[in-house]
């Protein structure tokens, strides 16, 4: 899907903010008394929105709120942090629409009708915000380095105006946009792992003491599927498998503050690494709704749901391997209709040495809501690896659910979830299966 064209009339950013500073001074909405819950963009290039030019979630929602300078920070000199006004995208230079808009308003939505209510009743306001930084490895995102202190930055500044005007704060969660550097540079799975768990970390027990919060703040991360296109670069130490999306996924199966929402497999890229204005858009559709069910879940001390279609157990039996999975809402599908269909929807084997064994599989068939069943030629050798959403070898080196390595197994979600988008196209907001792989035993 291309990305939308800029409407006439639409202001600049720096004039949008203007406005919104003149209109409403140094609250955004005078007489509002919600608390403001704070959520963070963090990550690389994707959380600030590069090559998503033109913004699209441009009309305020629902009393949610920005600071004056806008989500990111300018691209030269210091960020304005003393007034807030209404949450809306806006493009600076090749910088465009985020996804934070959106997730703050699908939060709004998905909330209200939890606790059973309009949008426009919900009893907190969302301020959304973003301290990512183009091309930065994970190790460059840690405490100790200038970018994390620009996050505390922006932490201490929600709480500070938040507290000025009486209102209750909250850090309410981290959107992890990231991983694509760390795949090209061929940082380990494990490193990963361990970094973003000391990461999670570091951001709860800061929130808490610029803030005195005691709710313990989630990070919520997409998985990149960008790895066959960073092979092009010709980077030696650049690994052909998945590593860093893998180990997104492996980071939230260990870390209860840690959670896989999405596949990028599913999107659209302007140069197969950053997505078009319409999927940072959709992503922070994806981040709002998972967020939203896991607040409530917390709220209502009822189990966190499943976030994302992921697999839960891999049951391998001679010719065949039953896989169940959770699944967050509905039963499995295949859709070759919004992911171009991959060979086997997305499943492959590979001998324990690595090596594809392309005609192994016979049959792939969705058997119950949450169950699949994979066939094959003859029982796979001890140590084969099934995989999907990997790619092949000779597969384009590109990125995206036209051409990329993708996968075809989502859950039916989106039958009651849908918007409709800046080109009038209605998306449903299905969720689609987490890269994996299970080893035979």
């Amino acid at each position: 899907m291309p990305a939308t064209r800029r409407r006439a009339g639409w202001l600049p950013a720096a004039a949008l903010v203007l406005f919104w500073v003149a209109a409403f001074g140094r609250s955004a909405l005078a007489g509002d008394t919600r608390p403001i819950w704070q959520i963070m963009g963090y990550g690389q290039s994707l959380s600030v929105g590069v090559l998503g030019t033109p913004a699209v979630t441009t009309r305020p929602s629902f009393g949610s709120l920005m600071f004056a300078e806008g989500i990111r920070r300018p691209l030269q000199g210091p960020a304005r942090l003393d007034a807030l006004v209404p949450l809306v995208e806006t493009d600076d230079r090749s910088r465009g629409e985020t996804g934070i808009a959106a997730a703050a308003d699908m939060f709004v939505r998905t909330l209200a009708a939890l606790r059973g209510l309009e949008p426009d009743r919900l009893d907190v306001a969302l301020l959304g915000s973003s301290a990512g930084r183009a091309g930065a490895r994970l190790a460059a995102l840690l405490p100790g380095k200038a970018n994390y202190d620009g996050l505390l930055q922006f932490i201490s500044a929600g709480d500070t105006l938040a507290r000025a005007e009486g209102r209750g704060y909250r850090y309410l969660a981290t959107l992890w946009s990231h991983g694509e550097t760390d795949q090209l540079y061929g940082t380990p799975r494990e490193t990963y792992v361990a970094r973003l768990k000391q990461l999670a970390a570091a951001i709860a027990a800061d929130a808490a003491r610029l803030s005195g919060q005691d709710w313990q703040p989630p990070l919520l991360t997409y998985q990149p599927a960008s790895h066959l296109a960073y092979l092009a670069r010709g980077r030696p130490e650049t690994p052909r498998r998945p590593e860093i999306a893998l180990a997104l996924r492996e980071a939230a199966r260990k870390n209860p503050s840690i959670f896989c929402v999405l596949p990028l497999y599913i999107g659209d890229f302007r140069d197969d690494v950053h997505a078009t204005n319409l999927t940072y858009q959709e992503i922070g559709k994806y981040y709002g709704r998972a967020l939203a069910r896991l607040v409530h879940a917390r709220e209502t001390g009822a189990p966190v749901p499943p976030l994302a279609l992921d697999l839960a157990a891999a049951d391998w039996n001679g010719r065949e391997v039953r896989l169940r999975f959770a699944v967050p809402r509905g039963s499995l599908a295949f859709d070759t209709h919004r992911v171009a269909a991959a060979p086997h929807m997305g499943f492959d084997l590979w001998d324990p040495n690595g090596e594809l064994r392309p005609d192994a599989i016979t049959g792939v068939r969705i058997t119950a809501p949450d169950g699949v069943v994979i066939s094959f030629a003859e029982p796979p050798p001890s140590g084969s690896h099934l995989t999907y959403a990997f790619g092949r070898p000779g597969d384009p080196e590109r990125t995206g659910r036209l051409e990329g390595p993708r996968g075809n197994l989502r859950d039916s979600d989106g039958e009651q979830g849908s918007y409709v988008d800046a080109m009038g196209w209605t998306r449903r907001l299905d969720n689609w299966a987490l890269i994996f792989e299970t080893v035979a035993p």
